[in-house]
């Protein structure tokens, strides 16, 4: 009884998150000297200076942006890039499976690391299994820095670790100091070959920026090791990135935003809501895990009725059980005020991804929720760049008609009592499971 009461008590703080102050227009810098934000159009630059007041970095310019949606191209472009690595490898996953693909991967850390390479590894302590850390903790032998991340946030850590703990829910891969991945997919089979993700591979200025970040999760591990590796010529290596068979975009500006819970200042949710805020044509995006703050739902709301086309595509299939029914529980508020809500009909959508306006995409681990927004350590690129942005929207489009089915207001309104029921019941574990 205990147990279930301190369940019911968690999920209730937790979703107490969502009722933080909205973000306040006294909060946002005004922009006097433009030139700090010259690889940022006009009408964002405010949004790249409340980024740099949250997070302390600007936006870099001169970098070479890969898209990388499928999951088979992922693997074979990541390994490929590891396996090429001669100096270092920097690996900050939120969960590392030790199946087929962990297994190779692991085995390609060990080769570097016995090589001479600088192996540096952070694993999430709550989302990673034991036997796959024990085994991952071998590295150290062949020279690898292996550290679990593990930072508790409630009293109730003693009872329940998995929901009581600031999670390191980042995804990033740096390379040789000028070559990272960015975005959703962990390490582990399913995200490769079944689930939906989206991913960024990048060349540039901006590592400087992604090394920082990896930094900053080192130092909550308790490392202190020399310097990380950061290249010399990021700018000419941008230039000189080829890969042959993807898309590639030159000369783009982005801006990295890591999430540090414990600084309160709550850039991902800024920055969303901005977004939102200064929306004039449409944001679409992907997040497969809810709610989102009651701030950031009345943003979305505010959106479509002054006329903004706002469009999520959600989850059908979800890996967790309560999920259905927390995103559920807002469906009505959403399509009400115009929002409309595609739900991914096959395997699992699991991207994090929103585009505005055919300039912003942003991506990155960030779901759209209580806990991304409030307790986990997250990592986010904006990249403000309209070529970019125009492939990643024609894609959400392609992805409208081949993949989803758009849920109706009326359906919603015909669903039986039990289920809503269900829903509202399920809200209420919305903080943990979000």
């Amino acid at each position: 009884m205990r147990k279930t009461v301190l369940v019911l008590l968690s999920g209730l703080a937790l979703t107490a998150c969502g009722y933080r102050a909205p973000l306040h227009q006294s909060y946002i810098p005004v922009v006097t000297d433009t030139t700090l934000y010259g690889g940022v159009r006009a009408d964002y630059q405010q949004l790249a200076a409340l980024m740099e007041k949250d997070t302390g970095m600007k936006p870099v310019e001169g970098n070479t942006v890969t898209m990388v949606f499928e999951g088979q191209d992922n693997l074979d472009h990541m390994l490929e890039d590891v396996r090429a690595a001669g100096i270092s490898v920097y690996i900050e996953p939120y969960r590392f499976r030790l199946d087929s693909v962990g297994t190779v991967l692991a085995g390609v850390l060990q080769e570097k690391a016995r090589a001479g390479a600088d192996v540096r590894l952070i694993l999430d302590k709550s989302a990673n299994k034991k036997e796959d850390i024990r085994e991952l903790k071998k590295l150290r032998d062949d020279g690898a820095m292996v550290k679990t991340f593990h930072r508790p946030a409630f009293f109730i850590d003693h009872w329940f670790p998995s929901i009581a703990t600031h999670r390191n829910h980042r995804k990033l891969l740096i390379l040789d100091g000028r070559t990272a991945y960015v975005g959703s997919r962990n390490l582990q089979d399913k995200y490769f070959f079944d689930w939906h993700d989206a991913d960024v591979r990048i060349t540039g200025p901006v590592i400087a920026d992604l090394t920082e970040a990896f930094h900053g999760n080192q130092r909550n591990v308790g490392v202190h090791k020399k310097p990380l590796y950061v290249a010399p010529d990021l700018e000419e290596a941008a230039r000189r990135d080829t890969v042959p068979d993807l898309q590639q975009f030159f000369d783009v500006t982005v801006q990295i935003v890591p999430e540090y819970p414990s600084d309160r200042r709550l850039p991902t949710r800024n920055c969303l809501e901005w977004t939102l805020a200064h929306a004039k044509e449409y944001f679409w995006y992907y997040n497969p895990y809810s709610p989102p703050p009651e701030t950031t739902v009345k943003a979305m709301q505010d959106a479509a009725r002054r006329g903004v086309d706002v469009r999520w595509i959600a989850p059908s299939i979800t890996d967790v059980a309560p999920e259905r029914g927390i995103a559920e529980s807002i469906y009505e508020r959403l399509l009400e005020s115009g929002v409309r809500i595609f739900e991914w009909q096959e395997h699992m959508m699991h991207a994090k991804q929103y585009l505005c306006d055919n300039y912003l995409t942003i991506i990155g681990s960030s779901n759209m929720d209580n806990l991304s927004l409030f307790l986990n350590y997250e990592l986010l690129a904006l990249i403000y760049d309209e070529p970019l942005c125009g492939v990643a929207t024609d894609t959400f489009k392609a992805d409208l008609e081949a993949h989803c089915r758009e849920v109706t207001l009326e359906e919603v309104r015909n669903w039986p009592n039990s289920r809503r029921l269900r829903n509202w019941f399920m809200s209420i574990l919305g903080g943990p499971m979000g």
